[in-house]
């Protein structure tokens, strides 16, 4: 159940081992998340994939499953439906670039298994009786069933058609759900900073920190927003930010910036004291160095008392490396990439991917409580947990 990455590989799986095979997606057609990913682009895969990246309640179920199906054996599986791959600082791409690609090569395999589908098929309820499953959409159609792969997604995007509703169904064999949270998600802070700089996007270093410990450094894009930060940097340190806040209901998260990484802060502040002593205005202290705007904000990270240029120095070097914001919550589904949470991974049967609650039962994507970084990883954990537990083996 579920026509996204992991649905269609595992439907895929399932029927050329000889399984008659129904996908029930909820959206009007298949694969409209799929066509969202890497900007349109399709991030098939990474290759840095290995379960050493990934965060889960069970390590033993990612290291299992990837090796059964891992980097090469998803290349292999899209050469065989005909698709050309490059790849781009480790990520991979289809040579077309265009995720429509991918989908087509998909829906193209699924008619020759003659897989069906049934579309804007809304499950609501599922049940046992006696040797099958009973799936119930919203609409009153039922589907009888041998086995069911639960392959419904988390809640990222849910305009995409993944809301959350597998989660229920999962609930109804006992399974236990990890709070889900956005992950790969901006971050809501108030600043004034934020304010003044709105809508610059600079490079720095990003660094998480929770209770005055750092949980994950990440450097790339910044992006200062309206509503707080944005941009690779802070989507890629987001994760234990978002647990920290809405799981946990922690006040003391925040996201530390050097927006400087490229220079050290005793080469930093040496330069700035230069300056501050041959009498540069305030606004230009940062030129050459920094974004120009940034002169709108340098006299707000430092003292107006402070007279000694080898301390002004220091001190702006240090706001300018070490700028710490608090981080009140995170954007919401809309805009989180992931989800962080779901069914827990030690509930599932790390070689097949069954239900230990209930067999016939099988979950694979990102229904689990299995997540990674940007950069195909998590499209990867699709292909492979959806191929196996299609196998059923």
């Amino acid at each position: 159940m579920g026509g996204g990455a992991a649905g269609l590989a595992a439907a895929i799986g399932a029927a050329r081992r000889g399984a008659s095979v129904i996908v029930c997606e909820r959206m009007p057609r298949l694969g409209r998340k799929l066509l969202a990913t890497g900007g349109g682009r399709c991030n098939l895969s990474n290759e840095g994939l290995s379960a050493a990246v990934f965060t889960s309640t069970s390590r033993v179920l990612v290291s299992s499953v990837l090796a059964r199906f891992d980097g090469d054996a998803i290349r292999a599986f899209f050469r065989g439906l005909g698709l050309e791959m490059r790849a781009e600082e480790g990520r991979i791409f289809p040579a077309t670039n265009q995720a429509s690609t991918v989908l087509k090569l998909l829906e193209i395999e699924l008619r020759k298994l003659r897989v069906a589908a049934e579309l804007g098929f809304e499950a609501t309820a599922i049940r046992r009786e006696k040797e099958a499953f009973v799936v119930v959409a919203g609409d009153g159609r039922t589907i009888e069933a041998s086995s069911v792969i639960l392959a419904g997604g988390g809640k990222a995007y849910p305009a995409l058609g993944s809301n959350g509703s597998a989660y229920r169904l999962a609930q109804v064999f006992g399974h236990r759900i990890v709070p889900p949270v956005p992950s790969a998600v901006p971050l809501l802070v108030r600043d004034r900073i934020c304010h003044l700089l709105q809508g610059l996007k600079t490079t720095a270093k990003a660094t998480a920190v929770v209770g005055g410990r750092a949980q994950g450094t990440a450097a790339g894009d910044v992006l200062f927003t309206q509503y707080g930060l944005s941009g690779t940097a802070v989507l890629d340190v987001s994760e234990s930010l978002s647990i920290a806040v809405h799981r946990a209901g922690r006040t003391d998260a925040a996201v530390v910036l050097d927006f400087v990484p490229f220079v050290s802060r005793s080469a930093l502040a040496g330069k700035l004291a230069r300056r501050i002593k041959d009498g540069w205005p305030e606004a230009d202290l940062a030129a050459g160095v920094l974004p120009e705007r940034f002169g709108t904000v340098l006299g707000t990270l430092i003292s107006q008392e402070t007279r000694d240029p080898g301390e002004a120095g220091a001190r702006l070097a240090e706001a300018l490396k070490e700028r710490r914001f608090g981080v009140l919550g995170t954007r919401g589904w809309n805009e989180a990439e992931f989800t962080c949470g779901g069914v827990d991974a030690r509930e599932v049967d790390p070689r097949t991917l069954e239900s230990r609650h209930q067999k016939g039962l099988y979950l694979a994507g990102e229904i689990l409580d299995v997540q990674g970084p940007r950069g195909g990883f998590n499209l990867a954990w699709a292909w492979a947990s959806g191929s196996v537990a299609g196998r059923g083996e």
